[in-house]
């Protein structure tokens, strides 16, 4: 990747601490980033700079460094603990070009008032930070390094306390990313998820394993690793992945272009139709972050998945095909039809001629829950069939427009409790659910999930919904599913089968 193309990572410290240890983060981002970590007035280099007043006078500092020094890529702010909050405060006030990354940081409206008063003394500071493990022993036995420590965090608690975070009308207009540790004391009473009321959309929620709250620079490669990825992928909403298959199936540059096109075409963010408004996001302009993240109801466009979930699609399928995992491809719930007709632009890129793709929808909309799980039946989702419903005469047609309606192409109409207990569908190597409600998902798991083979996938459009997440977690926990569950784009999430 060209230099000038990648993401500036702009790095800001948590409280008491330096751009210091942000010092090897060039080596671990490689060529997916320009790492720059940040120093905040008061400290380090800018030692002799008088402290910021509060953090609002810290971001608008830090946004000034970002417009200065960010490239032609774009930019990225990480930020962790009390950084986060700078970081997240700061990217409110810069383009909408960026990525904003947080990390161990309880979600700002959750509160994240100071760990002691003013009066408490210097060694319960120390011990405290001691028994979470923040403080190298070295630091503790040198008394002048520490006083002065101290007080560091003492003026950047009173810059948290003083500060309040007021959760904006509109949506952070970028992709927004959560480190999180799961032995973090800081965080550890709080959910990463509400990340996403703070920032008005979803995140994408990474887990870093036994290391305190300082996971970032004790596991500072696992952090980076998983950040690579994001920025990678998560940087252009109209840039599309480039991949292939290897193995048996060799690369083919044409067909990749096609499935590249396809995925532009069937989000539509080549003529960018404006979007249906919705409760969630009642703008009526097109909004390329929105689209690219499959986060709008899309007036013209064939899918409203977004372009992140489709690269998930293609990497599912491909990894079939190069594994040879038997079976063929089925989702429930297909709108339109987009997701099902790339499932069959794959097929036709590779020549693949032995298996089918299914449809599995009642092409009337969504059922209407007056007796059953009381999440669906508050979910009320049978009341947007205006913008649901889509008959299977129009799903086929969209098909025939793509070249694509054959007899490699199956539907089951109906609602998914009549139709998938008896649907002539005989081994899988993709599930893919798209059925929004607790009933919906566990029709498809229990009856389907049985034909699934061993190395298939099982993709979760719809996982950040609590009912379907729910049905998700009881039908794994009833049959002993133990496979990890992966993220996606902080909204959908998939598994593979190991056994």
């Amino acid at each position: 990747m060209c230099a000038e193309t990648v993401p500036t990572l702009f790095c800001v410290p948590p409280a008491g601490a330096t751009a210091a240890m942000f010092r090897g983060w060039s080596a671990l981002m490689g060529d997916a980033a320009r790492v720059r970590p940040v120093e905040l007035a008061g400290k380090g280099a800018r030692a002799d700079e008088p402290a910021y007043a509060d953090v609002a006078d810290a971001a608008a500092d830090v946004a000034r460094l970002v417009r200065a020094e960010a490239g032609p890529g774009g930019w990225a702010l990480l930020g962790h603990s009390m950084g986060a909050v700078i970081a997240y405060e700061a990217a409110r006030l810069l383009p909408g070009d960026g990525h904003l990354v947080v990390s161990g940081c309880p979600p700002p409206q959750c509160g994240f008032g100071p760990r002691w008063r003013p009066d408490t003394p210097d060694q319960e500071i120390v011990d405290f930070l001691r028994s979470v493990g923040d403080l190298p022993e070295e630091l503790a036995r040198n008394t002048e390094a520490m006083a002065y420590y101290v007080g560091l965090l003492r003026a950047d608690e009173a810059l948290l306390a003083r500060h309040t975070v007021l959760v904006p009308d509109t949506p952070l207009g970028i992709p927004v990313t959560v480190l999180w540790g799961d032995d973090d004391p800081v965080t550890k009473e709080h959910d990463p998820e509400r990340w996403r009321e703070t920032v008005g959309r979803p995140v994408s929620v990474h887990t870093v394993s036994g290391a305190g709250h300082q996971f970032i620079t004790r596991r500072a490669q696992d952090c980076a690793r998983v950040l690579r990825t994001e920025l990678a992928v998560r940087r252009d909403p109209h840039e599309t992945r480039r991949t292939g298959v290897d193995g048996d199936l060799l690369m083919n540059t044409g067909a990749q272009m096609y499935l590249d096109l396809m995925k532009k075409v069937l989000t539509n963010v080549v003529y960018e139709d404006p979007p249906i408004p919705s409760a969630w996001a009642s703008d009526t302009a097109y909004d390329h972050i929105n689209r690219g993240a499959g986060l709008d109801w899309p007036s013209t466009a064939h899918t409203m998945v977004g372009l992140r979930r489709l690269d998930n699609l293609q990497d599912c399928v491909e990894r079939i095909l190069r594994d040879d995992i038997p079976g063929d491809l089925l989702e429930t719930g297909v709108w339109r039809g987009g997701t099902c007709i790339f499932m069959r632009g794959m097929l036709r890129a590779y020549e693949v001629a032995d298996r089918r793709v299914w449809c599995a929808d009642s092409f009337q909309g969504m059922p209407e829950v007056v007796a059953g799980h009381p999440g669906d039946v508050e979910l009320g989702t049978h009341e947007f069939n205006d913008v649901m419903g889509v008959s299977l005469d129009t799903v086929k047609r969209n098909f025939e427009t793509y070249g694509l309606l054959d007899d490699q192409v199956r539907f089951l109409p109906g609602w998914f409790r009549d139709t998938l207990p008896t649907a002539p569908v005989r081994r899988l190597a993709l599930l893919r659910l798209d059925g929004d409600l607790y009933e919906s998902t566990m029709d498809a798991l229990v009856h389907l999930y049985p034909k699934l083979s061993v190395g298939g996938f099982v993709i979760v459009d719809d996982y950040l919904i609590d009912v379907c997440r729910e049905a998700v977690h009881d039908f794994r926990h009833q049959h002993g599913i133990h496979d990890e569950i992966q993220d996606i784009d902080g909204y959908g999430a998939f598994w593979r089968r190991t056994s």
